[in-house]
């Protein structure tokens, strides 16, 4: 019998040291996304002639490759896979797009990642861009741009460094980020 109170004293222990660790936790790390500084507006636009031109040949959720991280559970605003906006986006947190954006992004200091099934026809700026889906646009990150093995890229890309995975499709120019001049080591000829 002592060992059977023993053990209901120790469970019952072991539970509000559960339930202590569970709030503390909870008031470490309370939840995001629950106000927005800049409401997102839409626009009115019928353009189905370039969303038929231009739209991905098998959408699939977003996997990054090997040796890049993302946190995928980074707060901010998700845009999901059946989302369609028409119209300019001005986001103050981490963009995640899986849908389809007309129009132009601005993110500026910001995380923006657009998933193997997004399909943006728009500019996009922020500081740090991971593409897998497809674009069609001017891209200006700040700080770095990836192009994962399923980014399709059709527009002038501006950046200060840029990563490019192999199977990532690039129809444009990359040019180095504003204001930034680069400089090719002068060669001297052979004596």
């Amino acid at each position: 019998m002592v060992i059977e109170t023993w053990l209901i004293v120790s469970g019952v222990a072991v539970m509000t040291l559960i339930i202590l660790d569970g709030k503390r936790k909870k008031k470490q790390h309370p939840r995001a996304g629950a106000k927005t500084p800049e409401p997102v507006v839409a626009v009115n636009a019928d353009d189905s002639a370039s969303n038929a031109a231009f739209s991905p040949d098998n959408a699939q959720p977003f996997v990054p490759e090997a040796g890049l991280a993302i946190d995928t559970a980074r707060s901010g605003s998700h845009l999901g896979v059946a989302t369609q906006i028409h119209g300019d986006i001005t986001a103050n947190e981490s963009l995640s797009v899986k849908g389809r954006v007309v129009g132009a992004i601005k993110a500026n200091n910001q995380f923006v990642q657009l998933a193997s099934s997004s399909v943006v026809t728009a500019s996009l700026e922020g500081a740090q861009i991971v593409i897998d889906g497809h674009i069609e646009g001017d891209i200006n990150a700040s700080q770095r741009l990836t192009l994962m093995s399923g980014a399709r890229v059709r527009g002038t890309i501006s950046t200060n460094s840029f990563a490019c995975h192999a199977g990532a499709s690039v129809n444009g120019s990359v040019l180095p980020g504003q204001g930034e001049s680069v400089a090719f080591p002068s060669q001297k000829p052979a004596v």
